[in-house]
């Protein structure tokens, strides 16, 4: 029931997020522009926490599947979040 209602809620900010980027590339406003100033952060403020509460349901969905002892499941679970993790951080270098 958390996991859902955490992943509902990640859906929701990172909906919000992005609308708000795109309003403000629609817009046209550059840096000195209050449009700008506020929507940019504020979108990437939201998409940043749409990732975080993304996060924190995979923990909770490899929680539940240790819980429910699911090994197999939770092990490919574990596994393909690592590679994903571990792909995003050699790109970065």
């Amino acid at each position: 029931m958390k996991k859902n209602i955490i992943h509902k809620c990640a859906l929701i900010s990172a909906a919000i997020g992005l609308i708000t980027i795109f309003v403000v590339l629609l817009s046209g406003a550059a840096y000195p522009d209050m449009l700008f100033r506020i929507g940019a952060p504020l979108g990437l403020a939201f998409v940043f926490a749409s990732v975080i509460l993304q996060f924190i349901s995979w923990l909770w969905e490899i929680h539940n599947g240790i819980k429910s002892k699911q090994y197999l499941w939770t092990i490919i679970i574990v596994v393909l979040g690592l590679l994903v993790i571990v792909r995003t951080l050699l790109r970065i270098r």
